[in-house]
């Protein structure tokens, strides 16, 4: 399937795995006004695109908080002990 797998992607799903992440929030943002202007798409329920996109964004979100190097791994770790010590 990996040869012809481009050939039954349209050029959203193109779109959305080739674009940055400046590229994706403004994508987003258009679509989200013009579903506003739609009177939110009748029913409230964000578009597919829309979806696509957001799940796009949170996934990359994700892939960089996994990949931070600062990030604290221990598996018993709270946040509340980053800054805990100066507040005493």
């Amino acid at each position: 399937m990996g040869l012809f797998s481009n050939f039954f992607k349209d050029s959203f799903e193109t779109w959305l795995e080739n674009a940055s992440d400046e590229e994706l929030e403004d994508g987003y943002e258009e679509r989200r006004q013009q579903w506003v202007e739609d009177g939110f798409g009748g029913n409230g329920e964000k578009t597919s695109e829309m979806k696509c996109i957001d799940s796009e964004m949170s996934r990359r979100a994700e892939e960089k908080w996994e990949n931070n190097p600062s990030r604290n791994k221990a598996l018993h770790f709270r946040w509340t002990d980053v800054n805990r010590w100066n507040n005493d």
